[in-house]
């Protein structure tokens, strides 16, 4: 199912962090590997959600709460249309719940392009 969200160019794609400079690099990652892909940034849950589009929510990248965003109607809309969560953490000992990946700071560019995957574990094609 994972496939059928990636092969969608039109994917919507969040970046959910406090930190703008950081969710702006995350944001030029995600657009040079998907031109195409509505890319939502903002600082905040009720930001996100008071600008959110429709259409398919592919990945979701968040620096927040996790059972916060978990029991939300964001995080309730991502498991519900097979998209994943990615949480930016410096400290990733706080459990994940289940479905979710981690990215550690610092990360690098690559590392963001490779979480854009078809579900296999294989790097996006797509230039």
């Amino acid at each position: 199912m994972l496939a059928s969200v990636i092969s969608d160019p039109t994917a919507i794609i969040v970046v959910i962090l406090p930190e703008v400079l950081v969710a702006r690099d995350i944001e030029m990652i995600v657009r040079e590997r998907r031109p195409k892909a509505h890319v939502l940034v903002a600082r905040s849950l009720g930001e996100a959600m008071g600008s959110m589009p429709s259409g398919r929510i592919e990945v979701a990248f968040i620096q927040l709460d996790p059972r916060i965003v978990a029991n939300s109607p964001l995080g309730h809309r991502i498991s519900a249309e097979g998209g994943r969560v990615v949480l930016l953490s410096e400290d990733l000992r706080q459990g994940l719940p289940d479905g979710w990946t981690s990215l550690p700071y610092p990360f690098a560019s690559e590392d963001v392009a490779a979480l854009l995957t078809d579900g296999t574990g294989e790097k996006d094609p797509r230039p």
